[in-house]
């Protein structure tokens, strides 16, 4: 039987790459639903693999979330399997969070919290443990509760400083930046999470710094929002200075590679 998942998974796979995602999904679900059992283990990567196609190409949430729930019932009959069991915890967020049902995601990030902690201190667990609390911040945050929301970005942060992961600082550093500046509750405290931000982006190389797009926009729109709160125009316009040239040579970039003009 185990030839005939792979043969489905190939099958899948090619499906997929021909952009038939329904046809994919087909393919993998003949697998949950044959007379025949096929061992745990499969079914769960096939449920996965489902759940996967179904967040990504469709709105079908609910059906991605009932093969969700069904691995994570199949996986606790499994004693190992940690990548597979933190791939299902952050599915199932996701999927939560998708349907705006932040309490069973609270309750799900919490537990694939406490697999990690329970796991060591390897790479993959520090990064899970990333991954989870970057998801439980924001549920924390949408609830309103930012001072919860602070602890899990600096739990975050300090996973991220144990692997070295100075990009991964940053993510956390202006994410709690801009908890800060929504909760506005300190004006020390934000002034501190601004320093911050700019200590780590000093500390990633130059030439990784343009890799991190993403997180220099995000940046500087966070810091032009400060100084615009404070009244700060002068410091403002420098900001405003900064996210426009990065913008201009990413397009300049953009349409070297397309060769549009």
């Amino acid at each position: 039987m185990e030839a005939v998942a792979e043969g489905l998974w190939g099958l899948a796979d090619y499906e997929e790459r021909k952009g038939d995602v329904g046809k994919a999904v087909k393919c993998l679900e003949a697998i949950c639903q044959s007379p025949v059992s096929f061992f745990p283990i499969v079914e769960v990567k096939t449920r996965l693999r489902i759940a996967t196609l179904l967040l990504k190409h469709s709105h079908n949430l609910n059906h991605a979330r009932s093969h969700l729930e069904r691995s994570q019932l199949l996986l606790k009959s499994i004693p190992s399997c940690f990548e597979l069991k933190c791939r299902a915890y952050s599915l199932l967020s996701q999927c939560y969070h998708l349907v705006g049902a932040i309490p069973p995601q609270k309750q799900i990030l919490n537990k694939g919290l406490e697999l990690t902690a329970s796991s060591g201190d390897g790479l993959a667990a520090k990064l899970w443990s990333c991954n989870f609390n970057s998801q439980l911040a924001n549920a924390l945050t949408i609830e309103g509760d930012f001072q919860n929301s602070i602890s899990a970005l600096e739990r975050g942060y300090l996973c991220a400083a144990e692997i070295r992961y100075l990009e991964l600082q940053m993510f956390f550093a202006t994410s709690a930046l801009h908890v800060h500046l929504m909760q506005w509750e300190d004006v020390n405290l934000v002034e501190r999470a601004i320093v911050r931000c700019n200590e780590v982006w000093e500390f990633i190389e130059p030439d990784k710094r343009q890799q991190c797009l993403g997180l220099l926009f995000y940046n500087e729109l966070l810091h032009i929002f400060y100084r615009l709160r404070i009244c700060d125009y002068k410091n403002a316009a420098q900001h405003v200075d900064r996210l426009d040239a990065a913008m201009k040579a990413d397009l300049q970039k953009v349409q070297a590679y397309t060769g549009s003009d």
